[in-house]
């Protein structure tokens, strides 16, 4: 598994970026019949855990290079989830070359409040341990077609709605801060927002959320924000934090 980096730290506004539909690049035949097995195992995880799985379409970043060499413009495909799920669990089991890495789309954001704190997702495993992550999630075609670049914008914007009860009227202002490579091969796109309300009025409006993904909320003022670069985290890209709030303007 790759270890997390900052793929491009100096980027333009989202809106600047053009979407172009493109065919996936991703070659899986050497390992097709592993990632079937692997894929047949986590159904039948999914199974016995009494959760229900669902094998939906992520989009995947196909020039990656280009935009680190300045490119403006996003070459998406689509990938499934069972591709996704089983060239992660492979990772886990050998060293994987990068053009066998999904590179899968996420939407994450630093989020700040008007009083200053950064605040992220607190999650539970199966087994009951907590964790923590940004707030924000997969950019799945199935849930939101991407046909320009503002749409990536409008899919982090819901996933702040539906984990944290984040509101339109809430939000001051976004941007966009980095491209990120994580642990899991998965690229997270990085928005920077900035909210009028402060920590108690989120936490109050975080109470009368829709969904439950979320255990709850934790927020790091900046001093205690830069411990998550040598704390031990389930996440490694949370490590990149302290380097990333530094571009959160």
């Amino acid at each position: 598994m790759p270890n997390s980096k900052i793929l491009i730290r100096n980027v333009s506004e989202i809106e600047s970026y053009d979407v172009i539909a493109s065919e996936s690049s991703l070659n899986i035949a050497p390992y097709e019949q592993v990632i079937k097995g692997y894929w047949h195992e986590v159904i039948a995880d999914a199974q016995s855990a009494g959760t229900e799985i669902w094998d939906g379409q992520y989009y995947r970043l196909e020039n990656i290079d280009e935009i680190q060499r300045g490119s403006l413009q996003l070459n998406l495909s689509t990938i499934p989830y069972s591709t996704i799920r089983s060239l992660i669990k492979l990772g886990l089991q050998q060293n994987l070359a990068s053009c066998y890495f999904p590179y899968h789309i996420n939407t994450g954001a630093l989020i700040s409040t008007s009083d200053d704190f950064f605040v992220f997702g607190q999650k539970s495993t199966q087994s009951g341990a907590q964790f923590i992550d940004l707030i924000g999630g997969g950019l799945q075609k199935d849930e939101l077609v991407v046909q320009q670049a503002i749409d990536i914008k409008k899919n982090i914007l819901k996933e702040a709605f539906e984990e944290a009860n984040i509101t339109s009227s809430m939000i001051d202002w976004v941007n966009l801060n980095s491209f990120i490579l994580t642990n899991t091969m998965s690229v997270v796109i990085l928005f920077n927002i900035k909210l009028n309300v402060d920590k108690s009025q989120l936490i109050q409006s975080f109470e009368g959320r829709v969904e439950n993904e979320l255990s709850g909320l934790q927020f790091f003022d900046h001093e205690s924000v830069n411990e998550l670069s040598h704390k031990e985290n389930r996440l490694s890209y949370l490590s990149l934090i302290p380097k990333l709030v530094k571009n959160f303007s």
